[in-house]
């Protein structure tokens, strides 16, 4: 899995730092309000990419520590370290499934908008946990729609980009969870009018597979169809788009 997020991201990584999801500040300040950041926190953000969520932290934490598995994403990172003079954040080369701390090291865990393209979640969850000291909390943010818009977006999302693996619904993320020893303190399904070309170009894909797949959407029926309502607005593509959002607590 590592070897092929790097070879999809590190060509695109700069449009990460701009992506209207990624970086714009309502969508930070829900993971802010998710996360519950405190002054004296060790935070760590897992597949940080260019460090959007690490820097919506930083005000707020001791320190933060941005990981991710493409050097050219933390590259963009670390230049907007620079540019921002923020004196508080770090950044990691490293894989979700093997992180390089110590047990029980963080105050608080962050992931946003990445574990759909892990490809063993129940790993993820385990190292989660162990990093997390005790009595902590961890927030995780992704992909989540019901099943059957997923099964219409689930080819789109892996024809746009094939280090995608698969988003979960809110119930199988409750599994997982329960399976890695976490007790889910909030677990909330929301949806977005989603930018349907915006999230083409982050990926830059080809304009001609970009109308194939907005096809895909639109050509959805069913149950599928009316969770997504596609619809065209000024010529451009808008449809549903869905996001978990969960907190869980380590027990002391």
């Amino acid at each position: 899995m590592p070897d092929d997020v790097r070879s999809r991201f590190a060509p695109v990584a700069v449009n990460y730092t701009r992506s209207t999801f990624h970086a714009s500040s309502e969508r930070l300040q829900e993971v802010l309000d998710l996360a519950r950041p405190k002054p004296g926190d060790l935070a760590l953000d897992v597949a940080t990419g260019t460090g959007n969520t690490a820097f919506a932290l930083a005000p707020y934490v001791r320190r933060v520590i941005g990981l991710d598995v493409t050097r050219e994403m933390l590259d963009q990172a670390r230049r907007l370290t620079a540019e921002r003079g923020i004196k508080n954040a770090d950044w990691v080369l490293g894989d979700v499934a093997e992180l390089p701390f110590a047990d029980d090291t963080f105050d608080l865990y962050t992931v946003r908008a990445a574990p759909h393209h892990f490809t063993d979640i129940d790993a993820f969850l385990s190292e989660a946990f162990r990093v997390l000291k005790p009595d902590r909390d961890a927030a995780f943010i992704d992909c989540s729609p019901p099943a059957a818009a997923r099964e219409v977006l689930h080819e789109v999302e892996v024809r746009r980009d094939p280090s995608h693996v698969r988003a979960l619904t809110l119930e199988e993320w409750a599994e997982h969870f329960e399976r890695a020893g976490f007790e889910i303190e909030v677990g909330a399904l929301r949806e977005l009018d989603w930018d349907y070309d915006e999230w083409m170009r982050n990926m830059a894909v080809d304009p001609a597979l970009a109308g194939e797949l907005a096809g895909v959407i639109e050509g959805a029926q069913g149950e599928a169809l009316a969770q997504l309502h596609p619809e065209r607005r000024e010529g451009r593509l808008r449809h549903a788009y869905w996001h978990c959002l969960i907190r869980a607590h380590k027990n002391g």
